[in-house]
């Protein structure tokens, strides 16, 4: 094609367009070796995934660790009272004899709702928490840290509003460090160990095993006062 004096081609890039097509192709060759890069990733992702004999999902492994939280550490608490409690009664200091079994019902029965509650709001932080991979190490640290503290609340609240309501402060009081202290740990560790969003089963049982009984080995210590 020409104009109508034939004597300047359209077909022909100028200089304007041939720097452009320069930039273009530059900036293909640049974003190539990254490219490629994150395609490889994803394939190792991918195959990662599809290599798993029983994945879990987030939501599934964050179920579990809320449910052991919620369980081991206030059951840990609990026993430390009542143990308290009984050496004093037994040395003449407090009066525990008659009200012993009813307070033992008290904290077995704060120590399920802890557990239910614990099992159902760590299942649905793990909802929300989708691919831990989908975040850096900073975003993955302070999201945790903001899902303990919200486990913190809601599981302390819960559990401590069996004792009489007013053992729901008290209840989130001593939640909300433990949660502080478990969630980012478990956390870290689990984005290290699923790929795809998924973690093998066999990689669960001892985060969500291994990270609640560590704080209750803590909570029972004789140097915790």
């Amino acid at each position: 094609m020409y104009d109508t004096g034939g004597s300047y081609s359209v077909c022909q890039l100028g200089f304007a367009d041939d720097n452009v097509a320069r930039r273009l192709s530059w900036l293909r060759f640049e974003l190539a070796p990254e490219t490629e890069r994150r395609r490889l990733a994803l394939e190792v992702e991918e195959r990662r995934t599809l290599s798993m004999l029983r994945p879990l999902s987030t939501e599934e492994a964050y179920r579990w660790f809320g449910t052991f939280l919620g369980l081991f550490p206030p059951f840990a608490l609990f026993t430390r009272i009542l143990g308290d409690a009984i050496g004093d009664w037994a040395g003449g200091g407090f009066p525990m004899k008659d009200g012993a079994l009813l307070w033992a019902l008290l904290f077995i029965l704060m120590n399920a709702v802890c557990c239910l509650v614990g099992r159902k709001f760590g299942g649905f932080l793990g909802r929300k928490a989708g691919d831990p991979r989908a975040h850096g190490v900073p975003g993955t640290l302070l999201v945790s840290l903001l899902y303990g503290l919200f486990w913190g609340v809601v599981t302390g609240a819960a559990g401590g509003a069996v004792g009489f309501l007013v053992g729901a402060v008290v209840g989130v009081f001593v939640a909300v460090p433990v949660a502080l202290a478990a969630f980012p740990v478990f956390a870290l560790l689990h984005r290290l160990l699923s790929h795809g969003g998924m973690i093998e089963e066999r990689q669960v049982w001892p985060l969500a095993f291994g990270v609640p009984l560590t704080i209750t080995a803590l909570i029972l210590s004789p140097w915790f006062n």
